[in-house]
């Protein structure tokens, strides 16, 4: 793809932080419709900490007529749709305990509207290559402790770095020049602070430069920035040897900023089920995985406490969800962490102590423990709401140049009648 080489926000491969010891590599995922088989000798699993690969699926979703659930699209036999319908990227931890991308995929193509959505689904696997999704959903009334679903909960915000270590990845235009309000720390007038051997997080700018969201990214100068920033050579000008310009550091905003701006660009909606690795609608065969005696009953959104009676005292786990975008023109790193919370109350406490759940950017400052966290790359390639259609296949074209823009057209109706043939899942 033309412009994907130009982004190198958006490549990937950092260590992850996760859980667990180190142990031998799992066997290789299969196809994105099928779990992963397990491995040929069986390894004992202790529990949910032991995540060793990962699947994270986006599947392009509708909003069905009775505004309760989603029908989300897979893989058609009959129908090549102009861009991707279903993604996957796929990740898996060595014996070092590194995390690398597995799939051919890197990063995710969306597009923005106000009727466009996408189902998000993340499965956790064992050194086994089982599925250990329902290993964070357990309820046991006598055991609040010991019960995982009162402990964890996905958290969907922005990060500032990219799977392969580069550095500074703040939200940027898909041609890698940073916006500078999601870059720069500002004065109470909106002017852009220096930076001093205090601030934690700094960008370099070209001496003299006037910024005006026209400051590109540079991998290099933000490997240099990170290295210097919280020492003396902070305040001291920076000649690039490559270039011979000289730069000077800039405050950037920290995570606690970035994350107060996450809904201008995304939002996220939980849509987990019980049991959590189970389709919608999708009939129950014989006990669920707490033992319960479900035969034939259907899949239905997760409940507080795992209650099969209520339909709107919702939990969250965060391993299903709609993702709508909200800006395009847009490359950012998701953020995306498994929060493990210390006492069984904590989840239902918002920030201000009273009772609720917190929403899926409302990380607490005191939950500084998370099963895994890592950031998936976005690009935000077009906008259904453009009225110039031409402009709208313009924008797809620069990374799917086969898309005709009558067919985008037709793909985004809302009458849905090009989906006819295309399998989907409810969600």
């Amino acid at each position: 793809m033309k412009h994907f080489s130009t982004i190198p926000a958006l490549l990937m491969g950092l260590t992850i932080l996760l859980s667990g010891c180190s142990a031998e590599s799992m066997e290789k995922l299969l196809s994105p419709m099928v779990v992963a088989p397990p491995a040929t000798i069986e390894r004992d699993v202790k529990g949910h900490d032991q995540i060793y690969a990962i699947q994270v699926v986006l599947r392009m979703a509708r909003q069905r007529p009775d505004n309760q659930t989603y029908s989300a699209y897979g893989l058609s036999n009959f129908v090549t749709p102009p861009l991707p319908l279903f993604q996957q990227i796929d990740l898996s931890k060595d014996d070092a305990g590194n995390v690398t991308i597995t799939s051919e995929r890197k990063a995710f193509d969306v597009v923005k509207g106000k009727n466009v959505c996408y189902g998000l689904e993340l499965r956790y696997f064992d050194i086994n290559g089982k599925l250990i999704n329902h290993q964070f959903s357990r309820y046991d009334p006598e055991d609040l402790e010991s019960s995982t679903l009162l402990h964890h909960q996905h958290f969907f915000t922005l990060q500032n770095y990219s799977l392969t270590g580069e550095q500074l990845t703040y939200p940027m235009s898909l041609d890698s020049t940073y916006y500078d309000r999601y870059l720069f720390k500002t004065d109470d007038e909106g002017r852009r602070l220096k930076s001093t051997v205090a601030s934690p997080k700094n960008v370099y700018v070209e001496v003299g430069k006037e910024v005006d969201n026209d400051l590109p990214y540079n991998a290099s100068l933000a490997r240099k920035a990170v290295e210097v920033s919280m020492t003396r050579q902070a305040t001291a000008p920076y000649r690039d040897p490559s270039t011979g310009k000289e730069y000077e550091l800039y405050k950037a905003i920290d995570q606690t900023a970035l994350n107060a701006m996450v809904k201008e660009i995304f939002t996220y909606d939980y849509r987990d089920t019980d049991p959590v690795e189970l389709e919608l609608g999708q009939a129950v065969k014989g006990n669920d995985d707490m033992g319960r005696s479900r035969l034939g009953e259907p899949v239905k959104l997760l409940q507080r406490h795992r209650d099969l009676m209520t339909a709107k005292n919702y939990d969250r786990l965060g391993f299903k969800g709609m993702l709508r975008f909200h800006k395009s023109n847009v490359a950012f790193q998701m953020r995306i962490c498994i929060s493990h919370m210390i006492g069984s109350k904590e989840k239902y406490l918002t920030a201000n102590g009273i009772e609720g759940l917190n929403g899926h950017d409302e990380i607490q400052p005191s939950w500084n423990t998370f099963d895994i966290d890592y950031p998936i790359a976005f690009r935000v390639i077009a906008d259904a709401d453009e009225a110039d259609k031409e402009k709208f296949g313009a924008d797809v074209r620069r990374y799917y140049p086969e898309a005709a823009t009558e067919t985008l057209v037709r793909m985004f109706a809302t009458d849905g009648d090009y989906y006819r043939l295309i399998p989907q899942i409810t969600m």
